[in-house]
């Protein structure tokens, strides 16, 4: 299954990769901001993304609707601060999980288990 993790704090990228990686995913790729990511869901096309992006709420928003305007099947998992209260709208915007830091190595393994698609 292709994984793409966009988030622009590097560290924390690099662990989440290698996290998933632990749970059997391999190919994991990881981008380091909005453009890259829509540049890597045209050209790598992912099954699910996850967004640690620290960008306004709007763009969030429009970041989702983007990825699933180029293809709607593809599951986003979007991961923030509780205190950015994203949850509901994530949701709305077509997000198919929404996750509050902190989290568990077992929660973004468990989330990518259930929103992943059938192939």
């Amino acid at each position: 299954m292709n994984i793409i993790i966009a988030g622009d704090v590097p560290m924390l990228a690099s662990l989440l990769k290698m996290a998933i990686q632990d749970s059997g995913y391999d190919d994991i790729s990881i981008a380091a901001n909005q453009e890259d990511l829509l540049m890597m869901c045209f050209d790598a096309k992912p099954q699910v993304i996850i967004i640690d992006l620290h960008i306004p709420e709007t763009h969030c928003l429009r970041l989702i609707e983007q990825i699933l305007d180029l293809d709607s099947k593809i599951s986003v998992i979007v991961v923030a601060e509780a205190a950015d209260n994203l949850g509901t709208k994530v949701l709305s915007a077509g997000a198919r999980a929404y996750l509050e830091k902190p989290f568990s190595i077992f929660d973004i393994r468990e989330t990518i288990k259930k929103v992943k698609p059938i192939l």
